[in-house]
């Protein structure tokens, strides 16, 4: 009975005087949450006044009370401390007692019919009698609640809100802080012979967010986090190396090997900040790697978010599909494309030797149609048999400041809409405009899946393309739909 009567004074006296102390493990749903429990404004004197109550009983406790106390409650109401605590960060309410002077309870803070999110503080209010005066406990401390939801980091990198402490148990890197400083970014960060099997991570350089200089064989290995896995989504917030030649990565590469046979990942280099692939695994059991390889003292900076998919994701793609776009209306845009550099590297825009691969979108809906047009400059070239066959350095098929259509034009590096070949200077297949030498809107309004494809041979390459899409409504008019 003693024991039970003091088990109050005895927890809260531990918290008082306690100096380090981890959160617990939240249990059930709520492990995708965090409660914290903070002292308010005006604790600090009331703490004092109850401490001085507490020495004088500290030599009645016992250290095996403490610590059975301690562990009992955290785990009854879940709550979870802060990492570092003084005797003024006490993670329990205090309130005077109405039938024992100068002892105290503590009141547990639970309201499980209230969700509080992030980044939403909540103090609870003074408890109420049922006579309606306000009842003799001082409310010393609030509540402190957010969920476990994404962030992104002071460097521009996607997380997860958690505690600080949570983060580094998961082996996480903390880039800045969540929920009003009471939560930290924490990211899946990793970098040359890095290893890992969580859904969403990072593979960045060396020294990111600055640039790394110097030679590099950096390898990421990826273990799929399930047998549910079947897509590997990967996007480049930056991605800026040295720039092919004659369409060859010959000085830096980005090379993907482990995923299905049939998902054909080109080998990447120059600048494609803001483009992703996709990758198929779902006929391999790992491991996936990612190997940057470079050979001369040049800056480089990359930093890929890596997501493992299952098919219910709402990320995943079809099949097949490159590249996957879900808004109604966005860009489309050749690999390298680019000329604008972030660390003033060698820019070089050109599309690379021996692609074929398909872009797909998600048609929206009560969409009949999408129609393109040309958003930068359009390069996709063609050359005669003269150089194939060696008897002279070949002939552009089509004039400059051009548009190709169809095999005669384009028999080797072209776009694919509406099951038309397109290609050269300018995007026009004739159908609205017959003058080749000026774009024109193209709108394709075939039946099923949206998807354009983009070929390229061994030869020459041009600066490649960059296209605005847009989907119409089946209740637009056609002559409307050009109107992007």
């Amino acid at each position: 009975m003693w024991f039970k009567e003091n088990f109050i004074i005895y927890l809260a006296i531990f918290f008082v005087n306690c100096e380090h102390l981890y959160p617990q493990t939240i249990k059930n749903d709520e492990d995708r949450k965090t409660k914290i429990l903070e002292p308010t404004q005006n604790s600090a004197e009331t703490i004092k006044q109850y401490k001085e109550f507490f020495e004088e009983i500290r030599p009645n406790i016992r250290k095996d009370i403490q610590t059975s106390l301690l562990s009992e409650s955290m785990a009854n109401n879940k709550y979870v401390v802060p990492k570092t605590m003084q005797a003024q960060k006490v993670t329990a309410i205090i309130q005077e007692s109405d039938g024992l002077k100068n002892k105290i309870n503590i009141r547990q803070q639970r309201q499980d019919n209230i969700r509080i999110t992030h980044p939403t503080i909540f103090q609870r209010p003074k408890q109420l009698q049922s006579n309606g005066t306000k009842s003799r406990f001082l409310e010393v401390f609030q509540i402190v609640e957010f969920d476990h939801v994404s962030c992104t980091s002071s460097s521009g990198l996607d997380g997860i809100c958690l505690h600080e402490y949570k983060c580094h148990v998961d082996g996480g890197a903390v880039i800045g802080t969540c929920a009003d400083g009471y939560g930290v970014c924490c990211v899946n960060l990793y970098t040359c012979e890095g290893s890992t099997s969580t859904s969403t991570s990072w593979f960045t350089n060396p020294d990111f967010p600055s640039p790394s200089t110097g030679r590099m064989l950096c390898t990421f290995t990826l273990n799929k986090a399930t047998d549910e896995i079947k897509q590997i989504r990967l996007d480049f917030l930056s991605f800026e190396m040295l720039p092919p030649a004659a369409g060859a990565c010959q000085q830096d590469q980005f090379v993907i090997s482990g995923q299905n046979m049939n998902s054909i990942i080109p080998i990447l280099c120059g600048i494609n900040t803001g483009q992703h692939v996709y990758l198929e695994v779902s006929d391999v059991d790992g491991p996936i790697h990612f190997s940057i390889q470079t050979i001369s003292l040049e800056s480089r900076l990359f930093s890929i978010k890596v997501s493992q998919l299952t098919s219910a994701d709402d990320l995943a793609a079809p099949t097949g599909c490159l590249q996957y776009f879900k808004d109604s209306e966005g860009f489309l845009e050749s690999f390298n494309y680019r000329d604008i550099s972030d660390i003033a590297a060698v820019r070089v825009p050109s599309y690379s030797n021996n692609l074929n691969y398909a872009i797909c979108i998600q048609r929206a809906a009560e969409s009949c149609s999408v129609t393109y047009t040309t958003a930068g400059d359009m390069q996709i070239v063609n050359y005669d048999l003269g150089k194939l066959l060696k008897i002279s350095d070949g002939l552009p098929i089509i004039p400059p400041n051009q548009a190709g259509v169809e095999i005669y034009n384009c028999p080797s590096d072209y776009l694919l809409i509406s099951a038309t070949r397109l290609c050269g200077d300018r995007l026009n297949d004739g159908s609205i405009l017959q003058d080749l030498s000026l774009d024109a809107p193209i709108t394709d309004s075939s039946a099923g899946p949206i998807v354009i494809w983009f070929r390229s041979d061994e030869g020459y390459v041009g600066r490649g393309f960059k296209l605005k899409y847009k989907q119409n409504s089946c209740s637009t008019p056609e002559y409307k739909r050009i109107d992007i």
